[in-house]
């Protein structure tokens, strides 16, 4: 296949290749190396390859692979396969939770309907775009990877999963099989804010995502990850910390944003936004997704003692 991205980048021909299973995909990538790329929906490695950004002499098809796509129950917690597209998972009622809101709030922003049917959770991750939506959300889960390449499985937390920009923890030929999130038990909610350029279909200039577990009225766990703020995706811990063990108020949620302003480190020159104005609009943010949190976790306690 060949053809002409944008600004007339001619895209060199490469083989389509279309494995039957996932070890098959494995040993397809582990066969032809740094020649050739997984692709899914395509929302991300296509973009690159028009834009002539990233070249491929063989493109492995995953699509197909229907054992790599669900969203179910597991030990209390979810499972998620890594081809579950962000339209499937911001419909689906295990998504839908007060636990697990903020993912399914990061997939409904997205709001180009070819992206948000094609696009997939594992894509989204697997390619370590800073302002990768669903990333914020996974973090304030403490979400597990399971990874799995030519020397088996492995499970990591995806703290460690994302490097550098467009760089994660996979090894050679691994790709990503399953993405765990932990029973997080009653009193817990969510929440995923994030500000974006409407005209450019949700093209996503900042955002964060917070998880909240009340004990007693008080803060007994916090999470607060912001996106495209920063290199990677990642957590505030300081924001975290201050939380802990408080009660939920407005002056509280007030200083954790501005931490996270504070530990912002945002690209200049970026079509998404200057730095100043990412750190001005990420206070507001993370109050607001504080304030969704803590409301869905009162709610999710009412609704488990009523």
């Amino acid at each position: 296949m060949a053809g002409t991205g944008a600004g007339g980048v001619v895209v060199r021909p490469f083989e389509y290749l279309i494995p039957d299973s996932v070890d098959e995909a494995i040993a397809m990538r582990l066969e032809h190396g740094d020649r050739s790329r997984f692709i899914a929906g395509g929302t991300e490695l296509v973009v690159m390859m028009k834009a002539g950004k990233l070249e491929a002499d063989y493109v492995i098809e995953l699509s197909r692979l229907a054992p790599l796509r669900f969203i179910r129950p597991a030990d209390g917690g979810l499972s998620i396969g890594p081809l579950s597209t962000h339209a499937e998972l911001e419909r689906s009622p295990l998504v839908q939770g007060p636990s697990t809101m903020a993912l399914a709030e990061a997939s409904a922003s997205i709001r180009e309907p070819q992206v948000k049917n094609l696009g997939t959770i594992g894509g989204n991750i697997a390619f370590a775009v800073p302002s990768a939506d669903t990333a914020p959300p996974l973090l304030t889960f403490d979400a597990l990877l399971t990874l799995r390449g030519p020397q088996g499985e492995r499970t990591i937390p995806i703290s460690e999963f994302f490097v550098a920009p467009y760089r994660t923890a996979l090894g050679p030929a691994e790709m990503l099989v399953e993405i765990r999130l932990p029973d997080m038990g009653p009193h817990f909610g969510s929440a995923f804010c994030k500000v974006g350029r409407h005209r450019n279909l949700g093209l996503t200039i900042v955002s964060v995502a917070a998880s909240v577990k009340l004990e007693a009225g008080v803060i007994a766990r916090a999470r607060v990850a912001m996106g495209v703020a920063a290199p990677t995706p990642r957590r505030v811990v300081e924001a975290e910390a201050l939380l802990l063990g408080e009660r939920p108020a407005p002056a509280a949620f007030r200083e954790a944003g501005r931490l996270v302003a504070h530990a912002a480190a945002p690209r200049a020159r970026s079509i998404r936004g200057s730095p100043e104005y990412k750190r001005e609009v990420l206070p507001a943010l993370t109050v607001r997704a504080l304030g969704l949190a803590v409301a869905r976790a009162q709610n999710h306690t009412e609704r488990d003692e009523g």
